[in-house]
């Protein structure tokens, strides 16, 4: 497996995990994750103070989890 390729800061790339060796089905459930993932954290670090600590993430993350 290559090291992935350095892009230029700023420039999208149009696969980021190009060079790992997965199938379509796979790469595009992990692609859904990752969204699943980078959403709830997005709304994790909106809900908690600059003041969080670790307990209060764990606190945050359960609840939104446990919402449909």
């Amino acid at each position: 497996m290559a090291p992935p390729a350095q892009s230029p800061a700023g420039s999208p790339t149009p696969d980021v995990a190009a060079y790992l060796d997965m199938t379509p089905e796979r790469r595009a459930a992990a692609k859904a994750h990752v969204a699943v993932l980078s959403n709830t954290a997005g709304k994790v670090a909106l809900e908690l103070p600059l003041s969080a600590d670790v307990d209060d993430f764990r606190r945050v993350l359960v609840a939104e989890a446990k919402q449909p």
